[in-house]
């Protein structure tokens, strides 16, 4: 078993720089049959709303 979420599909192509941006493209990337280029926002997951709610000095990602 991985640690750390190696090893898993979204991680890893965050780490090489290939989740975001327009230059590696697979089907059904951004909701579209052939794939197209998703905001750098999605490299990070929003913060759950009862963190926030639990902790005044968290502020949530930008684009959430």
């Amino acid at each position: 078993m991985s640690s750390l979420f190696e090893g898993h599909r979204r991680t890893d192509l965050i780490r090489f720089g290939k989740f975001t941006g327009g230059s590696y493209l697979w089907p059904w990337k951004g909701g579209v049959k052939d794939g197209v280029s998703i905001s750098s926002t999605y490299n990070l997951f929003p913060i759950p709303l009862s963190a926030l709610q639990a902790n005044p000095n968290l502020t949530q990602n930008p684009g959430y």
